[in-house]
C-alpha cells in the first residue's frame, strides 16, 4: 500500500510539473487538461442527474401502474357490459338484414 501511495504522490507531482510547461503556442499544459477535465466532470454530472431523472420515472411509472391496470380492467368491464347489452339489438338487426335480403332476393325473381 505505501507503494501505491508514494506512485500516487510521484505520479502528481509529475503532473503538477508537466502542466506548468508551455506548449508551441505559448499555453501551459495544464490549460487544456483542466478544460478537459472540466467538460469530463460536466458531462459526469449530466449522466448522474440524467440517471437520477430516470430512477425517478422509473418509481413514478411504478406508482401509477396499479391505477393503470385498474382503469384498463374498468374499460373491459365496461366494454363487455355494452356488448351484453346490445346483443339482443344486434341479432334483431342482424334479423331485419336477413328479411330485408329475402325480401329482395324474392322481389327481384318476380320481375
Amino acid at each position: 500500500m505505501s507503494k501505491f501511495g508514494l506512485g500516487l504522490a510521484a505520479g502528481a507531482a509529475a503532473g503538477f510539473v508537466l502542466s506548468l510547461f508551455k506548449d508551441q503556442n505559448g499555453n501551459r499544459l495544464g490549460a487544456s487538461i483542466k478544460r478537459d477535465f472540466d467538460s469530463f466532470m460536466y458531462d459526469a454530472e449530466s449522466l448522474a442527474e440524467g440517471i437520477q431523472n430516470a430512477k425517478k420515472a422509473s418509481y413514478e411509472l411504478t406508482q401509477s401502474l396499479p391505477q393503470a391496470e385498474r382503469a384498463v380492467s374498468d374499460i373491459s368491464d365496461d366494454v363487455s357490459h355494452y356488448s351484453e347489452r346490445i346483443a339482443p339489438d344486434v341479432t334483431n338487426i342482424e334479423k331485419s338484414a336477413q328479411k330485408i335480403e329475402t325480401d329482395l332476393d324474392n322481389t327481384t325473381k318476380k320481375n
